[in-house]
């Protein structure tokens, strides 16, 4: 029987909102069909912004201009058509000339709904803690700009000190330069936790991230 040693959490979706959530919003309240923005980012990949930002080469404003830009770049809509066809959807959406997307504007949306602790996963850490085991956060982030409180409180701030202390490491993508799906984030974890592998159960909100490599 497998015995094991560590559980590490995924932070947003997870622990918290699902930022995801916000996107579905932003989506909707400017009629864009449904996941079209989730194609863009992935699309753009690991030297989009949004990556970018993961692993703190970017600064908030600097993310936020080349966001909406790469968003709005009109290359995204024949990545959706492609999306939709590899799901053999029949009902393929018109969509617009012209798509534009605020950057500023989507994030915040995203961050809103990141903020918000699910009690249930709260409690359940606080158990597992009893039963010795190691608890660590893995997360993809990015650094507040620590000049403006006001874009920092927008943004949700950070999370809780108590929060915090739940884990006995808290690995952040934008600190250390690495972002999952990245093999060494996991490997990196690992050895923080002085645990194998094959030692650890990961949660994570996102199919990719918990895929073998």
């Amino acid at each position: 029987m497998q015995s094991y040693k560590a559980i590490i959490f995924d932070i947003g979706g997870v622990c918290v909102g699902s930022p995801f959530q916000g996107i579905a919003k932003y989506e909707r309240q400017f009629n864009l069909p449904k996941n079209y923005i989730n194609v863009a980012i992935e699309k753009s990949g690991e030297n989009g912004a949004f990556q970018r930002l993961e692993r703190g080469e970017l600064s908030i404003p600097e993310f936020y201009k080349i966001f909406g830009v790469e968003l709005s770049d009109p290359i995204n809509k024949g990545y959706y058509l492609q999306y939709l066809r590899s799901r053999k959807t029949s009902n393929i959406p018109s969509l617009p000339d012209k798509i534009t997307i605020d950057g500023k504007k989507l994030f915040r949306m995203m961050m809103s709904e990141a903020a918000k602790i699910n009690p249930v996963v709260y409690n359940a850490i606080k158990k597992l803690r009893v039963n010795k085991f190691k608890i660590a956060a893995l997360t993809n982030n990015f650094q507040l700009p620590i000049q403006d409180q006001e874009e920092i409180e927008i943004l949700g701030g950070s999370p809780p000190i108590e929060f915090k202390k739940l884990f006995d490491e808290y690995i952040e993508s934008s600190v250390i330069g690495l972002r999952k799906p990245d093999p060494k984030i996991f490997l990196y974890a690992c050895e923080k936790l002085g645990v194998k592998p094959n030692e650890v159960i990961f949660l994570d909100d996102i199919g990719t991230y918990v895929k073998p490599f």
